[in-house]
């Protein structure tokens, strides 16, 4: 028998041959025994998640056979064993990145929608994952794309867009037809109401009036939109009571295409020509933006008198320095304030011929509105500014729940506002502010 030559090219391929189908085979039986035990410990490492669609269920991880998909929103797929599936998704919002799941039984109706992580903001894009939506969605089916909510578009726009790629795995597995370009349902449009009557107490705006020749009134407005921050300066005619100017200073809400629709100078005309009496709508996608705007809207036409006590108007009456002490604090129907407040001499430093203007101011804490307003002391000027605080002009205030809803007095501004500073000083006292 011939003897192989080891050192022959012949010789070292056949080792190495056998050498690599030895190593694969090893390889092989590895891999059958542990590939078990790593799919295991994936699904437990997500187990807890998937229970809270099937609490009990016999999980198998099959992100590999499924993913991954066109759109990479999908992180993974799991099938609860005689049940359904489980999608574990992902996509961007106004905060960042978010996680959710989404299950749905073998007869597509869905089994489960929970949220996993999220920066998005409170009472906005979270309503994506509040019980409200979460009941919508338990609702529906593979065949029906996740609606949107007004005030948190840009959040469940993402949802339903990561959704839609669950629901085009899972049709797929289980041979469900459905129309893949079905858009999500549009939130329903909030009932709006007239400018001067809606409560938009919550954004906190603010009017400062930086000029007024008795016919036009300018004011630095500020509001929360989307976020807090945004101002405008806002123009009225003050016959009219209509506002011929908006012109939006800072734009807090810009980034992200979140609100910028509101900003843009075409719908921005909508405002010109309003008074309290006029509807101005929400703009789609851009629902916190525009309300926000709409309180600034609404403060400049309180504060120039052609509002209608609608609840956005807290106006900035700061420069006049008002303050308040209890002078009757027995009956909570009828509080009673010593309040005294600058006026135009003091705040122009006109010299020393003024003094501070001294009204008593009543105060039906119950109900939080004003009962009455007296004079005590006007230390503004003679024959101009005094109109505002004669006993007839006094009157306006009974009834307001803030000061700014009271009519302006024409002619005498600074009194008027040191009048309604001192009265809105006197309602915070009140409410305990």
């Amino acid at each position: 028998m011939k003897n192989f030559n080891q050192d022959s090219p012949a010789y070292k391929a056949c080792l190495l041959a056998v050498l690599c189908a030895v190593c694969g085979l090893l390889l092989s039986a590895v891999n059958a025994l542990t590939k078990p035990i790593i799919e295991e410990n994936a699904v437990a490492a997500i187990k807890s998640t998937l229970e809270k669609i099937y609490p009990g269920a016999n999980f198998t991880d099959v992100s590999e056979k499924y993913l991954p998909d066109e759109t990479g929103l999908i992180d993974g797929v799991y099938e609860a064993e005689g049940k359904g599936y489980i999608f574990t998704l992902h996509n961007e919002g106004y905060g960042g990145q978010y996680t959710f799941i989404i299950g749905y039984n073998n007869d597509g109706t869905v089994a489960g929608y929970a949220g996993l992580e999220n920066a998005e903001t409170p009472g906005k894009g979270s309503l994506a994952w509040d019980t409200d939506y979460t009941n919508t969605v338990m609702g529906l089916t593979s065949s029906d794309p996740l609606p949107l909510i007004s005030g948190a578009t840009i959040t469940t726009q993402g949802v339903s867009q990561a959704a839609d790629a669950a629901r085009a795995v899972f049709n797929s597995i289980q041979g469900i037809e459905y129309d893949p370009n079905a858009k999500p349902a549009e939130p329903e449009k909030e009932e709006q109401k007239p400018l001067g009557e809606e409560d938009l107490a919550s954004r906190k705006a603010t009017a400062k009036e930086i000029s007024n020749d008795g016919k036009t009134a300018v004011y630095e407005c500020t509001a929360s939109g989307f976020n807090p921050g945004n101002a405008a300066t806002v123009t009225v005619d003050l016959a009219s009571m209509k506002i011929t100017g908006f012109e939006v200073t800072t734009f807090a809400d810009d980034g992200d295409n979140v609100g910028d629709d509101a900003a843009d100078a075409e719908n921005l005309k909508r405002y010109i020509g309003a008074s309290a009496s006029d509807i101005i709508d929400n703009l789609s996608g851009a629902t916190e933006t525009s309300k926000g705007f709409r309180a600034m809207a609404q403060a400049a036409l309180n504060a120039a008198g052609g509002g209608s006590g609608g609840s956005a108007a807290a106006a900035d009456y700061s420069k006049y320095n008002a303050s308040c002490y209890y002078r009757s604090n027995t009956d909570q129907k009828a509080l009673v304030f010593d309040c005294t407040a600058d006026g135009y001499g003091i705040v122009n430093k006109a010299g020393d011929s003024y003094s501070r203007n001294e009204v008593f101011v009543t105060v039906n804490a119950e109900e939080g509105k004003v009962v009455s307003v007296e004079k005590v002391s006007f230390g503004d000027t003679e024959g101009k500014g005094d109109t505002a605080m004669t006993e007839d002009a006094l009157k306006r205030f009974a009834g307001v729940k803030a000061a700014a809803e009271a009519d302006a007095v024409t002619g005498a501004t600074f009194t008027d506002e040191s009048v309604k500073a001192m009265v809105q000083a006197a309602l915070d006292m009140a409410a305990g502010n």
